[in-house]
């Protein structure tokens, strides 16, 4: 077994070591002038991006082509190019590979690599779309629009503008970014820091550490959550651990589970709407709120604080329980809906 084992171990290397690089480069500058916007498209490799104050967009792409032999290379190498057009005040620049180049790159088992770096200048509009591959950007001021299929996105400082991203199959990680709109499917994502996010995550993992305002739809997956100061939206089948609400909370939930570790004395409202959801809610010594709970006889099991005193109310819903309540310091005045039907709750 051993034996067979290191003739393959010399098969693979043997192949390796036969097989040949061809590679060509693309490079261009294009004076800003009345240039307004940029759009990239590039799959098979990466798009890393730098800003700066310039008069002038430089375009660089690296290509490789490995195969079995030079030949070969250079033949697959000639399907490949980048073609750019300035239009009024757009300029395009798009990887393009020959139609029957999918066909020859599977039968040959070709490897291809196309890099781009590109310098632009502030107050430009930059769109990218990559596929199978990686985007960086590391500083940018201003409107970005990224599409991303199997690849991931890395970000610095993203600032007065708008992200727009659409991604699946791969990560996000951003420092800093101002505004976020995004679509992800299948992806993990994580931002240290942001003022506004709105997103729509099917089945992604999330990291969230600061955010002014979060506006989330999510299906499926997990959260975690820091510093929240509003967040609002509807989630299925997924699971929240927030550790902080500042101000304000509304959620409808189905088949998830949500738990805020802290709740800040002075938030404003929380209102969380649930079916066969787990909610747990933690609110901070000294808060005072007005608190309307709904449930149904459905509800697996409710954990309330002893002191806590409420008043059952008439309710308009058959099989319903509606009870009201004041709790806390009275010097405040959040307002707290909990409408729950077949789940769990607990508030402290």
């Amino acid at each position: 077994m051993k034996a067979i084992l290191i003739i393959l171990g010399i098969m693979v290397i043997s192949l390796n070591l036969q097989a040949v690089t061809s590679k060509k480069e693309y490079q261009k500058s294009f004076d800003k002038g009345d240039i307004k916007e940029v759009v990239i498209s590039n799959q098979y490799g990466q798009i890393e991006v730098e800003q700066k104050e310039a008069d002038q967009i430089t375009v660089s792409a690296s290509i490789a082509v490995t195969a079995k032999s030079g030949s070969k290379a250079d033949e697959l190498m000639e399907y490949i190019d980048v073609k750019d057009v300035v239009n009024g005040a757009f300029l395009n620049l798009e990887t393009t590979i020959g139609k029957d180049m999918t066909f020859k790159q599977l039968l040959s088992g070709v490897e291809i690599a196309i890099n781009y770096k590109v310098i632009i200048p502030k107050g430009i509009k930059l769109r990218l779309i990559n596929k199978e591959g990686n985007v960086f950007v590391d500083n940018f001021s201003g409107d970005l629009i990224v599409d991303i299929k199997s690849g991931n996105f890395q970000g610095g400082s993203l600032k007065e503008g708008e992200l727009q991203i659409n991604q699946s199959d791969g990560s996000l990680r951003i420092t800093d970014v101002d505004k976020l709109n995004g679509q992800f499917k299948g992806c993990d994502i994580k931002i240290d820091n942001a003022n506004e996010i709105k997103i729509s995550p099917d089945n992604c993992t999330g990291t969230l550490e600061s955010v002014t305002r979060l506006n989330i739809s999510s299906r499926g997956g997990e959260w975690k959550l820091g510093q929240i100061e509003s967040m609002n939206g509807n989630a299925g089948s997924t699971k929240f651990e927030i550790q902080d609400i500042g101000d304000e909370l509304k959620m409808d939930m189905k088949y998830g589970e949500i738990n805020v570790r802290n709740i800040h004395f002075n938030f404003s409202a929380v209102e969380v709407k649930g079916s066969y959801t787990k909610v747990g809610l933690t609110f901070m010594d000294g808060a005072g709120y007005n608190l309307e709970l709904r449930y149904n006889k459905a509800l697996k099991r409710m954990d309330l604080p002893r002191s806590l005193k409420l008043t059952e109310q008439p309710a308009s819903e058959k099989n319903v329980i509606v009870k009201t309540g004041f709790v806390g310091d009275k010097k405040y005045n959040g307002k707290v809906l909990v409408d729950i039907r077949s789940g769990n709750l607990y508030i402290q």
